[in-house]
């Protein structure tokens, strides 16, 4: 089936014919076109419309992008390597989905390595101690105080406390007055971390290979209707017994889908609490043999000031999978200047840290670089959700249905393994659960 440039008739004209030879179809209400209607095609879409699809349920995934994957992606047309684009570590281990998903589907998915360089008058075991006394001090808190924010939650006292404490919530991409301690301290990202070689965003896609996904398909309003829900975009309406909206908390608290009836004041009072942060990718690729350091490799370097509560700063993960790729990560407001400043700007800043740590040597084999804009795209509106302070335990009130037949999904709503591409994946097997409970 096509994924694109297909209008919405025949589109559903080919997806009849295609469902008729599934085995064990089951014909959609004859009052919808749809069993269901998924709106969005990342992992939580994907992940519903697979269950549903395997069901032998009439579904078809929305999408607005012309490309599946949602924050999760990879690119190898801009280096010639994969390059996760997104989502690029395999968070939680275990309790990782995608890790039993890809070894099945044949990728090479390994446990990422220990080795860390800290570029400091500090050892490793020295920043690991003090590191691990900023973890302590903010369990502490949690468990004795109300949710507040990081800034108010621990004061570092020098400049190796402050690197340490930005390290430990620099995953929740955004400023530390913005971070929720409740929230954080226990989000569970500490576990062992794996990767991916061919990229964490190939075994997303790989998994979606077959299903029923429309391209370049915004969804602009959903309604309740006796029968059900009927969904519109800019080639036309749709109609269905279930809609499972998966866009992220981004799109949702902009209001660009339309709901008739409107979204009640609980779940919009918790889209002002969990908005969505900005963590980019400044990737920079070098000639083989360039890099002092094997794949993988963590490098990270004293924070000596900030900007209120903004580092500006982040850490590098170097030669990815041996490709001799760098990543340098930033967040929060810092991201949001560079991003605004544009490609050269990020990239001028994540090579001058580079000569910071390697020396001006490494220059030699500089080859190209580019910098990811998650804050100014329109499909997500930011990099993945986190809780201001005060919000912790307010992401339940995002997963409810909606008019009883609109559902929700994404790594917003999922508490066991926060912001995270499993996470979602999880949530859109939850939803995809409750409509097939309803069905």
């Amino acid at each position: 089936m096509s994924r694109c440039g297909v209008d919405v008739n025949h589109l559903l004209s080919l997806h009849h014919l295609h469902q008729a030879t599934t085995r064990e179809t089951k014909m959609p209400n004859a009052a919808t076109d749809f069993d269901a209607v998924i709106v969005g095609a990342g992992a939580a879409g994907l992940a519903a419309t697979r269950r549903l699809h395997y069901a032998g349920r009439s579904v078809i995934c929305l999408e607005s992008a012309n490309r599946i994957g949602g924050r999760c992606h990879t690119d190898t047309s801009i280096f010639g390597v994969p390059f996760d684009i997104g989502g690029h570590w395999l968070h939680y281990g275990e309790l990782n989905a995608f890790i039993l998903i890809g070894r099945s589907l044949g990728f090479d998915v390994y446990e990422a390595s220990d080795d860390v360089v800290f570029d400091g008058d500090n050892t490793i075991d020295e920043v690991t101690a003090v590191y691990n006394e900023v973890e302590a001090k903010l369990n502490e808190k949690t468990q004795a105080e109300s949710d507040m924010a990081m800034t108010e939650a621990f004061t570092a006292r020098n400049d190796l406390e402050r690197t340490c404490l930005f390290l430990r919530v620099l995953s929740a991409g955004r400023d530390l007055d913005e971070i929720s301690m409740h929230e954080w301290v226990t989000a569970g990202l500490e576990r062992d971390n794996w990767y991916c070689r061919e990229g964490f965003g190939a075994i997303v896609a790989r998994h979606a290979d077959g299903l029923p996904v429309k391209l370049n398909t915004p969804v602009r309003a959903i309604a309740r209707t006796p029968q059900g829900a009927e969904v519109e975009t800019p080639q036309g309406k749709l109609t269905a017994a279930h809609v499972i909206v998966t866009v992220s908390v981004g799109v949702l608290a902009a209001e660009a889908i339309r709901f008739d009836p409107p979204l009640e004041a609980t779940r919009m009072a918790a889209l002002d609490v969990i908005t969505m942060g900005t963590y980019n990718h400044c990737a920079l690729q070098f000639a083989d043999g360039t890099l002092p350091v094997g794949p993988d490799t963590l490098v990270c370097y004293p924070i000596t000031a900030l900007s209120g509560s903004m580092a500006r700063a982040g850490e590098m993960l170097c030669n990815i999978s041996g490709t001799g790729l760098c990543v340098f990560e930033h967040v929060g407001n810092f991201a949001k200047e560079l991003e605004a400043s544009g490609q050269d700007a990020a990239i001028a800043f994540a090579l001058e840290r580079m000569r910071d740590v390697f020396g001006s040597d490494i220059m030699k084999g500089f080859r190209k670089g580019h910098a990811t804009q998650w804050a100014s795209n329109e499909h997500t509106r930011g990099s993945y959700s986190g809780t201001r302070p005060g919000g912790a335990g307010m992401r339940e009130h995002l997963k409810h249905p909606h008019a009883e037949v609109i559902h929700f999904a994404g790594e917003a709503m999922n508490k066991g393994e926060t912001v995270t591409v499993s996470g979602a994946h999880k949530e859109g097997l939850r939803a995809a659960g409750a409509v097939l409970e309803h069905l």
